[in-house]
């Protein structure tokens, strides 16, 4: 995966071309919004507005096997309102971004 092109779309608030695993292992295609990097229960989560799916989501950066920014800006959304009824509902800001540990 290409944690330097989520990373750089997050910070640079570019919307993000994803190929993303399920918990089954289905791969899908979406283009997300990002809205952050948030941590809980020792898993890594973007968290964005998932434009294939309208809704938002928590995705896992484990489960992230390629991205590619757009070069679109993203819309500013409220990250709260993103994280509602989502597996990293209460999931915790870092305090700093900090590139993610290389595996």
């Amino acid at each position: 995966m290409s944690r330097c092109a989520v990373e750089e779309a997050v910070a640079g608030g570019m919307v993000v071309r994803l190929s993303y695993c399920d918990a089954a292992g289905r791969r899908s295609d979406r283009v997300v919004e990002p809205a952050g990097l948030l941590t809980a229960s020792g898993r890594w989560y973007l968290i964005a507005w998932c434009r294939t799916r309208r809704a938002g989501r928590g995705l896992r950066l484990d489960r992230i096997a390629a991205a590619a920014p757009t070069g679109e800006r993203v819309q500013a959304r409220d990250l709260a309102e993103l994280l509602l009824g989502s597996a990293a509902e209460r999931a915790v800001p870092p305090a700093a971004l900090v590139p993610l540990a290389r595996p």
